[in-house]
């Protein structure tokens, strides 16, 4: 109260700060960054490690073992998952929440640089990231040019490194186009007439291209460093390198072979459609942020780049296919719409009740005097402006209102009731009378987020600035509702007026109110009986519901991923990859795509993929389309295609709209033979469709086993036998040429049909250290061999996924049916073998055990405040008897919206232990007060009908304020619409219900309807 008496002594005073107040929150609204969604640290580090040209049998035992061996040893990790495909090995580090990932860093970097020692000397070495949400690229551009035929070339030493120069971006990476390089295309006949080798041309070679520091001399006085070199300044002179040779004969490069630019074959596919374009060969570009960069900074900054590339050189085309900024600016805006459409409902409402403009005038200016106080927290704690934080904003606004709404409707009251004409009396009598009761209703929505900022994990990093975010809100509502409205009544004078819209309705509620409740208290029995019966119906209501991790944003973005087997030709996936274009292409909805089949660069997926971008005015939902292709893509042969909704929340939480099941085994060939039979009895089950292993695209590869015994015989190692296959298969590169500023590498290689079949390969003789030649087929063991597309392990064990669709014939229960009659039946033959939980299930049963104890955690600490407010436990317990009611309306609701319980809807229901109570706490407050001059029953049924407008008024614009959100409005509206969803259902359930029966427990707690006075605050 002292406070108020200060605002109302000092106006002017006062609307100075308030003025201050706007030019800080616009400041920090210009300094906070925009996001799409919260930063979050992901506690896990990837390494990745490329082996060109191994099998991922090769890379399992040659790369990811050592790896996996040399990251156990480090503390703090939770669990290590590995994948090992072909050319590539993937180990994904997961530690505990909490720990230091840049201790970590340096840590994990130190046994990286020990097991570089034990991977083969062919393997690059290990890169290590850390996984957070920015890891997918930020831009991604489509590169083209009217002119140069090297285009690779050209984009990787012209335009790479003017991106690489930002200091915004982390990674620059290239997919698609031809690398051309120096090729030394050896003679074989050549070699055998000179009685060179390949290892002794590309010796000779490297021996060639040198600099070599030979120590310093002194001319007069100064002292000059001494450097012997021999520099290639042209692809020509290379022609002219003396070659090693037996016989005292000069021989020359040119003489066993030939020099000229070639290119590599076709490793990676980039294609891009335009609208109202053809499919286009690209180079494609893609730029990811630094972690504590801003996206709108990235993109800024590429786009600058862009235009001084393109104004460089004309023929230069760069299309930038898809800019993060876009997303964000597009999601943002829907939300900032969505609130301002919050804030006009809410204003209406007030009118609506009122009838008097000024006092909507007066409530909606709380609005912005709390919004803008709560942006210069929100930048103070350093929270950017995300979809998640500017919902709290919009879920906020009904709820700033309510105090402004009960301290207007009380002063309106004192004016009336007192026959105050001096407006500054009645406004401070006014506020005086609801003092506690705001201050309470506000500390129980508050507590109720102390522990969402305590929890660890996913949760509490997206939520903790929500639930922050709202805390602020309230904290800053409380204060307007206390200062700002009483000293706008005092200066507008507003008139409550008779006529108001709905102050008839409201009238006639009041007295059918006093009709019903003069019943229901005497048959309060009945009033528990049907409390219970409720509750219970709408626990049978919540076994219909469906339960996901969250739900997903509408980006208009589709990601369709071809899987293929390993080796299959770069031809034939492009022929797939085309079949697909063709039917999307025929969707009209299509706005644009880009095809990215093989890498050029590191890739978290090996996988042919096609990002479809929709058009904004599209006729079909993103679902929909989704729901087609699948159906129309399924006929392509030698693929499994999967068809999903991109958005950002798929990006970090994965998909879980088909059916899984992991299996795990320290025995490979156990857990295929397990897999193979599961997959094969998971087939015939109706509910599902196309179900697959990923252990089942197995393809054939050579495999040349050395006999130790005989290759010591010839004098040869294990290892001397690899290098030489690999170099006369694949080529070595011991030098590279600067031409125009640019090295190209220098590549010494066999002729491309020399050994193409295995028929040739087995013709290969091998040079001994002694001079003489032994056939490979005598000291090794020529067969193929069936290799896996990829071989995952967890914790050191196989891992293996069974997937499926699931079809029409299936309900929310089949996959607990399917565990029961098909999974476990199949496991129990083999020990070897057990079901394991895979990453989507243990993340949500974790982050689901996280949020039920944090509500928990807050209805005791909800309990704590209006136990300490009324001085009474008992009261306390009273008043808590309405949370359950909340219950009734959020399952039933979420259920008519075919809405699933995920952590959104989950924290709706953290938020509704704070705000049902508020009623309760009201309805209880006046209670008390009437009960020093009323009898029990009459101070019940009064309370009832005196708190109605304002019980009504309150709920209505915290309700309908969040309609908008329910509808799921703009990109990113699915995310939050279960939290609104769950809060809408419940506070209207909450509030019919306690108006109705908390009277009824009032009564019994308080020995029915004696006449009996107390003493109570």
């Amino acid at each position: 109260m002292g406070l108020t008496k200060l605002v109302l002594r000092r106006p002017v005073s006062t609307v100075l700060a308030i003025l201050c107040l706007i030019v800080f929150g616009l400041s920090s609204v210009m300094k906070s960054p925009l996001e799409l969604m919260p930063d979050m640290n992901m506690s896990m580090m990837i390494v990745m490690t490329v082996y060109s040209g191994a099998s991922p049998d090769d890379v399992s035992e040659l790369v990811t073992k050592p790896i996996e061996d040399r990251a156990s040893t480090l503390s703090g990790l939770d669990t290590i998952s590995s994948q090992s495909k072909e050319n590539m090995s993937i180990v994904m580090l997961k530690y505990k929440y909490g720990t230091d990932m840049n201790d970590a860093y340096d840590d994990l970097k130190k046994q990286m640089d020990l097991a570089k020692v034990e991977l083969p000397e062919d393997a690059d070495d290990p890169i290590m990231l850390e996984l957070n949400t920015s890891l997918k690229p930020n831009v991604i551009m489509a590169v083209s040019h009217g002119e140069d035929d090297d285009l690779y070339n050209y984009v990787n030493n012209e335009i790479v490194p003017e991106f690489e120069k930002l200091s915004t971006a982390a990674e620059v990476s290239i997919t698609g186009g031809l690398q051309k390089y120096i090729k030394v295309e050896l003679m074989p006949e050549k070699l055998k007439q000179y009685g060179v080798s390949m290892s002794s041309i590309a010796s000779d070679i490297a021996g060639s291209d040198i600099t070599y520091p030979a120590g310093d001399t002194q001319v007069g006085d100064q002292k000059l460093s001494v450097s012997t070199e021999q520099p290639f300044e042209t692809m020509d002179s290379l022609n002219d390198i003396p070659l090693t040779v037996s016989g005292g004969q000069t021989v020359y490069l040119s003489d066993v072979a030939k020099v000229y630019m070639g290119a590599d074959d076709v490793e990676s596919i980039a294609r891009y459609k335009a609208e109202n374009g053809l499919p286009e060969d690209i180079v494609a570009l893609t730029v990811s942020k630094q972690q504590d960069a801003a996206t709108l900074n990235v993109s800024k900054d590429v786009k600058r780049v862009v235009n001084e590339l393109t104004a460089k050189d004309p023929s230069l085309q760069i299309t930038i296919v898809d800019d993060d900024k876009d997303s964000i600016m597009s999601s943002l805006s829907s939300v900032i719409e969505t609130m301002v459409l919050a804030i006009i409902i809410s204003m209406v409402i007030i009118w609506l009740f009122f009838g008097d403009l000024k006092a909507s005038m007066i409530v909606g200016s709380s609005i912005p005097v709390s919004i803008l106080s709560s942006l210069i927290l929100m930048q103070l704690m350093g929270f950017s402006l995300n979809v998640i934080t500017l919902s709290a904003l919009v879920l906020g606004v009904g709820m700033m209102v309510d105090n402004s709404t009960v301290v207007l409707e009380s002063c309106f009251r004192a004016t009336d009731d007192t026959g105050f004409r001096e407006f500054s009396k009645a406004a401070l009598n006014g506020t005086g009378v609801v003092y506690q009761s705001v201050i309470g209703s506000t500390l129980t929505t508050c507590v109720v987020f102390l522990p969402l900022a305590m929890l660890g994990g996913m949760t509490g990093q997206m939520f903790r600035p929500l639930g922050f975010t709202i805390v602020f809100c309230m904290t800053a509502s409380l204060i307007s509702a206390i200062t700002v409205v009483p000293l706008c009544y005092m200066i507008y004078k507003p008139v409550e007026k008779k006529t108001a819209p709905l102050s008839r309705p409201v009238e006639k509620m009041q007295e059918a109110y006093r009709g019903i409740m003069t019943k229901l208290l005497n048959k309060r029995g009945l009033v528990m009986l049907a409390s219970v019966a409720l509750l219970l119906f709408s626990f049978f209501i919540a076994k219909f519901l469906r339960v996901e991790m969250m739900a997903e944003d509408d980006q208009g973005q589709i990601s369709i991923t071809a899987e293929v087997k390993p080796g299959m030709t770069i031809d034939k996936v492009d022929h797939i990859m085309k079949q697909i274009e063709d039917i999307i292409s025929q969707q009209g909805d299509v706005e644009s795509y880009i095809t990215l089949a093989g890498s050029s660069g590191l890739s978290m997926s090996s996988d042919p993929n096609i990002t479809v971008y929709l058009k904004k005015d599209r006729k079909m939902e993103t679902d929909e389309v989704v729901r087609l292709w699948k159906q129309q893509l399924g006929g392509i042969s030698d693929t499994n295609i999967t068809v999903e909704a991109y958005s950002q929340v798929s990006a970090m939480m994965g998909s879980d709209d088909e059916y899984s099941v992991d299996l795990q085994s320290t025995n490979y060939d156990d857990l295929k033979a397990v897999s193979d039979q599961l997959a094969e009895n998971l087939s015939k089950r109706p509910e599902l469709t196309k179900v697959h292993s990923d252990l089942e695209n197995a393809a054939s590869v050579v495999k040349v086993t050395v006999n130790p015994i005989k290759a010591r015989a010839a004098g040869l190692t294990p290892a001397q036998i690899g290098g030489t296959l690999n170099n006369m298969l694949s080529g070595t590169t011991p030098t590279s040429l600067n031409i125009d500023g640019n090295d190209i590498d220098v590549k010494v290689e066999y002729p491309k049909e020399r050994y193409k079949t295995l028929d040739q390969i087995e013709t290969i003789t091998l040079q001994t250290p002694k001079g003489s030649s032994v056939a490979l087929t005598d000291v090794a063991d020529i067969h193929f061999a069936d290799s896996p597309a990829s071989i995952t392990r967890q914790d050191k064990q196989y891992r293996a996924t069974i997937s499926g669709i699931y079809t029409e014939n299936s309900d929310k229960n089949t996959k607990a049916l399917l565990l029961s009659e098909v999974v476990q039946p199949a496991v129990s033959d083999n020990a070897n073998v057990t079901i394991a939980q895979n990453q989507m299930d243990e993340s949500m049963t974790e982050e689901f055990t996280a949020l039920f104890q944090a509500i928990a955690l807050a209805i005791f600490l909800v309990f704590v405040v209006m136990a300490a407010q009324f001085e009474s436990p008992k009261f306390s317990i009273m008043v808590m008897t309405t949370i359950p009611f909340c219950l009734i309306g959020a399952f039933g609701l979420l259920w008519l919206a075919d809405s699933a319980i995920s952590m959104t809807s989950l924290l709706g229901f953290l938020m509704l232990v704070g705000t049902v109570v508020n009623n309760g706490i009201l309805y209880v407050d006046t209670v008390n007060q009437y009960r020093r001059e009323m009898d029990l029953n009459t101070a019940l049924v009064e309370a009832g009908a005196t708190r109605l407008r304002p019980i009504l008024m309150t709920t209505l614009t915290t309700v309908v304020s969040m309609v908008p959100m329910a509808l799921a409005l703009g990109d990113s509206g699915s995310t939050t619409q279960g939290l609104a969803l769950v809060n809408i259902g419940g506070l209207t359930a909450s509030t019919i219900l306690s108006l109705l029966m908390l009277p009824a427990y009032y009564s019994l707690m308080n020995g029915g309807g004696k006449k009996r006075m107390i003493i109570a605050d």
